[in-house]
């Protein structure tokens, strides 16, 4: 039997079980849910901004450990970065933020980055 390719690192696994930002913004100014309808997976975020600076960043929501650890690894990254800045994430980039998973389910690992996209489209 062949080995299975490595999906989880322990970066990710360590943002699933002890996910930072977790929670919920008491008042956000962006709050934008996305769910992946292949397996429930949902994820919503929240941001406060400090004109256009992001200084507070939450979010909150149930999902495999992809969903959960991208999330808390992408809270991480745009935590003080400009609107500008956010909005020029790539999927590429939260994925060499978390280890570089295995790509295959990048519906899961991207339904952050799609809400930071959505949250922050119309600023």
């Amino acid at each position: 039997m062949k080995d299975k390719p490595e999906i989880y690192n322990q970066d990710v696994v360590h943002h699933y079980q002890n996910p930072h930002n977790k929670g919920k913004l008491s008042d956000p100014d962006f709050s934008v849910t996305e769910e992946n309808p292949k397996c429930g997976d949902r994820v919503t975020l929240q941001i406060k901004l400090d004109g256009a600076e992001i200084s507070e960043v939450k979010f909150h929501g149930h999902g495999c450990v992809l969903s959960i650890g991208a999330a808390s690894i992408l809270t991480q990254m745009i935590q003080g970065l400009n609107v500008r800045e956010a909005l020029e994430l790539t999927f590429d980039d939260l994925v060499e933020n978390m280890g570089n998973p295995a790509k295959m389910r990048k519906d899961c690992a991207s339904l952050s980055l799609n809400a930071l996209k959505k949250a922050l489209s119309g600023w």
